[in-house]
């Protein structure tokens, strides 16, 4: 399990003071709800380092890759309503 943090909290050199927002694992990436994985409903799947939206997303599925994951990075595709091609929005950490 791998937990997502958003780049805009913490402080300069990266620690993170935020909980994470969601938690990767097995190829999907689940919102958090009290603290914990929500793994009955996956928010993204991932497919070649690309998240797509799944049905259990607030917007419903789709057929383009909302995000790109680098390393320990992930980045909003072209298809994404806040693409930023500067900027990474989320870390990957492996602990919360």
């Amino acid at each position: 399990m791998q937990y997502i943090h958003q780049t805009t909290y913490g402080h300069l050199g990266g620690f993170h003071t935020a909980k994470p927002i969601m938690a990767m694992d097995k190829g999907h990436i689940y919102n958090m709800v009290g603290g914990r994985p929500d793994m009955k409903q996956p928010l993204y799947m991932i497919r070649n380092n690309k998240a797509f939206a799944t049905a259990y997303h607030p917007d419903g599925a789709n057929p383009h890759a909302l995000f790109v994951i680098n390393g320990d990075k992930i980045h909003t595709t072209e298809f994404h309503p806040h693409h930023n091609p500067d900027s990474h929005v989320f870390e990957i950490k492996s602990s919360m």
